[in-house]
């Protein structure tokens, strides 16, 4: 199925969350509003508080633009309290709706180190839309902090069941097949996934990772030195996948 991409989900995606919300298209004061959340996100935020206190669509509006404010500003653990708040208070959403927000409360608490909050917010937007990959690979995400590698892949077959041709899933199967000393599963899935994404750092970060665990020396130096030199011709020297293969190499 086609994945719903959720953490900048459409302002269209909100508009009937709390009630008194009303048919037409948002005012342009939220657009403002999230014009400025990357440019200027102190200012984005005063302009959203100002916008709750309007009521009804500029109020959804406004706890949407203030979610995102904090997430620039780096306040990472409120950018998840708003964005839950904002999805437990979309009453009158549909169900695939209200899942893209808890899926962003969930991003936003698992950057901030919050994974149980994190875990609750994913389980949330699972719940309400069950068929949906990005949840379950967000929900594995989450896990692999927590280092629940069981969880983790459990997590990543459930989204490939229903996307079998989804990369991000087959690097955290593969990672927690590896971790939990099943490295020749693991190759499957890493082979796979830098067949689907052959410049893909992150995979042949991992792929050397399940070689190293294979006793595989050439084969783990061979994907390094590959992630390294894509990481050069494309300006991604400090992508942290790289500065994980500049140390490997140097072991």
């Amino acid at each position: 199925m086609k994945r719903i991409p959720y953490f900048f989900p459409p302002f269209l995606a909100v508009v009937f969350l709390l009630g008194a919300a009303r048919a037409e298209a948002p005012e342009p004061d939220y657009d403002a509003c999230i014009a400025l959340v990357q440019p200027d996100p102190t200012a984005a935020l005063e302009m959203a508080q100002k916008l709750k206190l309007k009521g009804g669509e500029d109020e959804a509006g406004g706890m949407h633009c203030e979610a995102l404010s904090l997430m620039e500003l780096g306040r990472a653990d409120e950018a998840g309290s708003a964005f839950f708040d904002l999805a437990e208070r979309m009453l009158r959403a549909d169900d695939e709706l209200r899942s893209p927000i808890y899926a962003q409360a969930g991003d936003a608490w698992a950057i901030a180190g919050s994974p149980k909050l994190a875990l609750r917010a994913y389980d949330n937007a699972i719940a309400r839309v069950p068929d949906d990959p990005t949840y379950y690979a967000g929900r594995a995400r989450v896990k692999a902090i927590a280092k629940d590698w069981e969880g983790v892949r459990d997590d990543a077959a459930e989204a490939l069941a229903l996307d079998p041709h989804y990369p991000e899933p087959m690097m955290l199967r593969s990672a927690a097949n590896r971790i939990l000393g099943h490295p020749r599963a693991a190759l499957v899935d890493a082979n796979r996934a830098v067949e689907l994404r052959p410049h893909n750092l992150d995979a042949l970060l991992e792929r050397g990772l399940v070689h190293k665990a294979l006793g595989d020396k050439p084969g783990a130096w061979g994907d390094w030195s590959t992630l390294l030199r894509y990481a050069g011709q494309t300006g991604q020297e400090n992508h942290p996948a790289a500065i994980a293969a500049r140390d490997y190499l140097k072991e």
